[in-house]
């Protein structure tokens, strides 16, 4: 594509569009979060806070709940006034008091809650795929093809149908309302594309070099440690993008399947601080500055493996 000729400024103009289209609703977001509450709520929305307050990420962050109900510093309160005060004495009091519930139940064990999901998913998911893909992809197993289509064809499955039969099977293994169940239903729903993708990625690896390690009487687990996983980087890498972006970005799973609000994820958690306890009325800024803290994450991680993720995505889709 020669530079400033017309395929080159429709291949920008139409990118540039793109760009604007995906990352605008994050920069409503953030500017929502920092605005103070006169020009978050108005008939004359503007692009841009005349005046920038980081009150609401404070308030979410410390919000918690006691066993009468949530408790949250009040975001529709005119701030500096005498009713920001005794929100903030209110808070004060109940954990100066030493209240066990609004400690473990606050925000922040929320926060805690989805890592501990997230990095569990991951783990379990990086292990159950890379042992299927290598199989799959190295022996010589019956029905080999007819296997590895039972095993993607879930992903057909909406996982919203199988909630009840879900639910009654946590319910009886005695799994609903922890991190096991919801890590074990998270790597369930990976495991189809997970699959896909680490046996392209080892089906694309030179089939001679485990031939030779083999011949230097290597173990199969060493040959996978340290000549193939290696040598897989970009596809192991991409299964755990999607892996963290399941995880950490559910809604569902983590609020029909966990019941106390020890267990609650950050995303559940955060709808219920945004509502602020009545169905009536909705927290903007409160919604906006905790929807910020959950893109955090899942963004910084995303960022980091960039270039290996869209070398997973590319090379899962080319076969030696």
């Amino acid at each position: 594509m020669k530079k400033y000729s017309r395929d080159w400024y429709w291949y920008y103009t139409i990118n540039s569009v793109l760009v604007i289209l995906i990352l605008f609703p994050i920069y409503w977001t953030f500017i929502s979060s920092v605005k103070k509450p006169h020009e978050l709520i108005t008939s004359e929305p503007t692009f841009y806070p005349h005046t920038w307050t980081w009150q609401y990420y404070k308030n979410i962050w410390n919000s918690g709940v006691t066993a009468d109900g949530w408790i949250d510093q009040r975001e529709d309160m005119d701030w500096g006034n005498e009713q920001e005060k005794d929100s903030k004495v209110e808070v004060n009091k109940a954990q100066s008091q030493g209240d066990k519930s609004y400690r473990n139940r606050s925000i922040q064990r929320a926060f805690f809650n989805s890592v501990i999901v997230s990095a569990g998913t991951i783990i379990l998911t990086i292990i159950v795929t890379t042992l299927a893909g290598y199989a799959l992809t190295i022996f010589r197993i019956p029905f080999k093809e007819v296997i590895f289509i039972l095993l993607i064809l879930p992903i057909l499955v909406p996982g919203i149908s199988l909630i009840i039969p879900l639910y009654k099977l946590l319910k009886e293994l005695g799994l609903t309302d922890s991190y096991l169940g919801l890590i074990l239903l998270h790597t369930t729903g990976m495991l189809p594309i997970g699959v896909f993708m680490m046996r392209n990625a080892f089906t694309s690896i030179p089939g001679s070099l485990r031939e030779v390690a083999l011949l230097e009487g290597t173990s199969e687990l060493r040959i996978i440690l340290t000549v193939m996983l290696p040598l897989a980087i970009p596809g192991l890498l991409t299964v755990m993008v999607f892996a963290m972006y399941q995880s950490w970005n559910d809604y569902v799973y983590a609020f029909l399947f966990t019941n106390t609000p020890e267990m609650q994820m950050l995303n559940v958690a955060l709808a219920k601080i945004a509502m602020g306890g009545s169905q009536f009325e909705i927290k903007w800024g409160s919604l906006t500055a905790g929807s910020m803290i959950s893109f955090i994450p899942i963004i910084i991680f995303y960022t980091l493996l960039q270039r290996y993720f869209v070398r997973g995505i590319t090379g899962s889709a080319v076969k030696e």
